[in-house]
């Protein structure tokens, strides 16, 4: 039978085409499953309706790729802040502390990432953590919630307090004054924190205020 090679090549080039394809779909669905085990999606900066910033830090068992874009953002942002005319420079870190929770530090700046480490949970311990925004003097709103437990992985996560627009925080002066942490499901007391009126350099973008959608007045 004469073979026409006019129609073999085209044949060639889509069965190619459909192997590539699918070597690089299973690529995708591996890192997708390694990076979802490993860090809880977290915003990227570039929506501000979408759900605070919040990820694991865990670098013992962190995505080398995660882990990698991180550290470049540390030291993007630290290059930044070095060349500004006023830079920021953070004072010692003082874990404060209630039961197995603790954070890093009593004030945040706007922009300040919000280091939590959970460690030293009995077995058969289990919680949660609630953060709470004021709202005003008296009343405060839910933010954030992380559950906890004694299985034996360590429950560090940050999370750095932002605008959003589904959130219904359209304005940086809804963040700015003193934040509550619960640590529900447990006898622990609560902590606080103060997020300050400032903004750390490089995010002043990130805190512009929102007028569009459910923030328009």
């Amino acid at each position: 039978m004469k073979v026409n090679k006019k129609s073999v090549i085209p044949i060639l080039i889509v069965i190619t085409i459909a192997v590539i394809t699918i070597i690089l779909t299973l690529n995708e669905d591996a890192d997708s499953t390694k990076i979802n085990q490993d860090v809880i999606p977290h915003w990227d900066g570039n929506d501000k309706s979408s759900t605070p910033q919040v990820s694991e830090y865990d670098l013992k068992t962190g995505n080398i790729t995660q882990v990698e874009k991180l550290l470049n953002k540390i030291r993007n942002d630290k290059i930044e802040n070095d060349n500004s005319e006023s830079p920021y420079i953070p004072p010692p870190r003082e874990w404060i502390s209630s039961g197995p929770v603790k954070i890093d530090y009593s004030e945040y700046l706007l922009g300040q990432k919000i280091f939590v480490n959970i460690a030293g949970v009995g077995m058969n311990e289990s919680g949660e953590v609630q953060f709470f925004r004021p709202v005003n003097n008296t009343h405060y709103k839910m933010y954030y919630s992380m559950p906890f437990d004694g299985s034996g992985v360590r429950n560090n996560f940050y999370l750095t307090p932002d605008l959003g627009e589904l959130k219904g925080i359209c304005n940086k002066d809804e963040l700015v004054g003193e934040w509550k942490i619960m640590i529900m499901g447990t006898n622990y007391p609560g902590l606080k924190f103060e997020v300050l009126d400032s903004i750390l350099p490089g995010n002043e973008n990130r805190y512009d205020t929102i007028t569009k959608g459910s923030c328009q007045n």
